[in-house]
């Protein structure tokens, strides 16, 4: 136990047998017990790195470090979980990212258990506490937006890169994450396919479709250089929060909008049109593609009927907001004029 000490070696002992440790204890002895939250995290921080959630995950991280890293594993309770809840939501965090902040904690003491670098005893019992029914009272991420007021944003598109997102959004109706990370290679010009999800990336629950080309966003497809689908002077552009926000406000519209509203205004639209459910949820990602042989077939991507009511739908919600435009048309791309 690399000690004179009976006390401290029966500690040491105990600590082993919690641990699930058997066998010669030498290369156990080395590696130190995990006690605290943020010795945990730090123990499965390269393993949340490679995630394909990596940026929210580093977040998390650094939030439970700060608020409750130093909290002594063994001695968590659920009061100790809503003490963060309150201090997270007290930040401006919203319930359900909370939920999903515990789950990188939840992850962590798995992994620590599985390495056997913490003991199954000592290991929190992590709580749920956004609900099924705390997601359906859950107002929309971005207010609900008008196709009048949509049009009023492209109106105020300054930069053609801040433009061509917007028409994209406005087609796909996909999360601004997946278009920022799109590049032109995963456009299948052949067969009027996208795929939203970038090649190695693992698909997580927000699912990523393959989804086909609306007739009105085909222009916007030609000739685009190699590399990222929004560029600004030949780099990939970050976030355009900052320049839907300005837009929203040279267009005097009420505050709330931001890219969400306008996914939100197209599966609002797709709904009226007739769309049905399983169509829309699939357009937009809330749901992946059925894996039964039967629908597998009717909804494959390379299928002439694949999701073509949906199809349809993105076409007319774009040429509505074309009849509404005045300085951009969104039908045509600048560079495809005259």
């Amino acid at each position: 136990m690399g000690t004179t000490d009976l006390e401290t070696a029966l500690v040491t002992v105990r600590s082993l047998i919690e641990r699930g440790v058997t066998g010669d204890p030498k290369d156990a002895l080395v590696q130190k017990p995990l006690r605290t939250v943020t010795e945990v995290l730090d123990f499965n921080r390269a393993k949340a790195e490679a995630q394909a959630s990596a940026e929210s995950n580093l977040i998390a991280i650094e939030r439970m470090k700060r608020l409750m890293g130093n909290s002594m594993l063994q001695h968590m309770v659920p009061s100790t979980f809503e003490a963060f809840r309150d201090a997270a939501m007290a930040e401006g965090i919203a319930l359900s990212s909370v939920d999903r902040t515990l789950t990188v904690f939840r992850a962590a003491c798995a992994v620590a258990v599985a390495e056997r670098r913490l003991s199954r005893h000592h290991a929190p019992v992590v709580p749920y506490f956004c609900t099924k029914n705390h997601l359906r009272a859950a107002p929309p991420k971005g207010r609900l937006m008008e196709i009048e007021e949509i049009a009023a944003v492209i109106d105020e598109a300054q930069f053609i890169h801040f433009l061509f997102c917007l028409i994209w959004l406005a087609s796909l109706g996909c999360r601004i994450g997946a278009l920022l990370d799109a590049t032109a290679a995963q456009i299948d010009h052949r067969r009027g396919l996208i795929d939203l999800n970038p090649p190695g990336r693992v698909q997580t629950s927000k699912w990523r479709p393959t989804l086909p080309i609306p007739a009105t966003l085909a222009p916007w497809t030609e000739g685009l250089p190699p590399g990222h689908l929004v560029q600004w002077r030949a780099q990939p552009v970050g976030e355009i929060d900052t320049a839907f926000m300005a837009a929203c406000t040279r267009a005097k519209l009420e505050p709330g909008g931001n890219t969400y509203s306008i996914r939100h205004a197209l599966g609002r639209h797709m709904r009226s049109r007739g769309v049905e459910d399983d169509q829309i949820a699939l357009w937009l990602g809330h749901i992946q593609p059925p894996q039964s042989n039967e629908t597998t077939i009717v909804y494959s991507p390379y299928s002439p009927s694949y999701l073509s009511d949906a199809k349809l739908a993105a076409e007319s919600f774009v040429r509505e907001i074309a009849r509404h435009c005045r300085r951009h048309d969104p039908l045509l791309p600048p560079w495809l004029k005259d």
